[in-house]
């Protein structure tokens, strides 16, 4: 078996600081340009009932609680980034965005 010395050690306490240069990393995109990230469209809530759920049939709807004018929010990673609105682009949605978070 090894004997191995455990000793308590002393160290200084330091004070929280603010530091001072440059910071490690800096604020370019350029390193960062090529990730891509997933951006999620939230357009509103629904509340029904497992009754109401089960009885779905192809074609019907569901109303959510977001009027037909209201922004749409913009979540990256579950946080709200953005709001804006839904258009058509040709055969997709798309979205015009009308402010930043």
């Amino acid at each position: 078996m090894n004997d191995i010395a455990v000793a308590p050690i002393e160290l200084d306490e330091a004070a929280p600081d603010a530091g001072v240069g440059e910071p490690l990393i800096r604020r370019e995109l350029s390193m960062l340009g090529h990730v891509n990230v997933q951006l999620d469209v939230h357009l509103g809530h629904a509340q029904v009932s497992v009754e109401r759920l089960f009885s779905l049939k192809k074609g019907e709807s569901i109303t959510l609680d977001t009027p037909l004018d209201a922004p749409v929010t913009v979540q990256l990673d579950g946080k709200p980034v953005a709001r804006g609105h839904l258009l058509a682009v040709g055969e997709h949605f798309g979205l015009k965005i009308t402010e930043i978070l």
